[in-house]
């Protein structure tokens, strides 16, 4: 990967015998062993989970997503995911107190703080790190498709147009597809043949205004 690229992997805990399973953890720790700083987590609330019951916990509607970087020094466009700044903004900056007017240093000790009127007059600002997204409803021969919308997200705050982005685990190729219609550089790596040709097959099928009339598409089954 390039030393000023990001990794950023989705990744769901799973239940083991009525128990949490800790391997999530365990890879965040083999992760950072190896070299790799934890830059940052990202949630996927899915927004339109239905609700389920087990024994002992109810249905999970949200997934992480871990952020792994080589350096501190990364490729990142923060401005291109603003929001909208949103409703809260119409009765809290309006009346602000003394202290929403200064730095106040948070009370953690990480020496970070807010200034709540650097917002006034803002139409956007900078989203946290929960994704509201809807889950993935089409067919897509795959059973932990996600919705289009989640690697969009993360290519258009690590990316240009132009640079490359890798799926090593392909699956039913959310990933390439919208890496291509973004006018990125796609590389998919499938170890199943199943998956890779029906991936092949929609790459020859489906044709995006974005693409270049004169571009290979190639995925590499690994």
């Amino acid at each position: 990967m390039n030393d000023k690229g990001t990794f950023v992997l989705n990744i769901k805990k799973k239940v083991l015998e009525g128990e949490r399973s800790t391997y999530v953890m365990e890879l965040i720790i083999a992760m950072w062993k190896q070299g790799w700083l934890w830059t940052e987590e990202f949630i996927w609330y899915k927004k339109n989970s239905f609700p389920g019951k087990w024994p002992n916990r109810f249905r999970d509607s949200w997934e992480r997503l871990l952020q792994f970087n080589k350096s501190k020094d990364f490729k990142r466009y923060q401005d291109v995911v603003k929001i909208p700044i949103g409703s809260w903004a119409k009765d809290r900056l309006k009346n602000l107190s003394e202290t929403d007017k200064i730095r106040d240093n948070a009370k953690n000790g990480s020496g970070f703080g807010k200034n709540i009127s650097n917002w006034v007059g803002k139409e956007e600002v900078y989203p946290t790190n929960v994704l509201h997204l809807a889950t993935e409803c089409n067919n897509k021969n795959h059973s932990a498709a996600f919705p289009d919308e989640l690697p969009e997200w993360f290519i258009k705050l690590f990316t240009t147009q132009g640079d490359t982005v890798i799926d090593p685990f392909l699956g039913s190729g959310t990933t390439a597809f919208v890496a291509e219609k973004m006018n990125r550089n796609a590389i998919g790596i499938e170890i199943l043949e199943e998956y890779y040709n029906i991936i092949k097959q929609k790459l020859q099928e489906v044709k995006y205004p974005l693409f270049e009339p004169q571009r290979n598409y190639e995925i590499a089954i690994h």
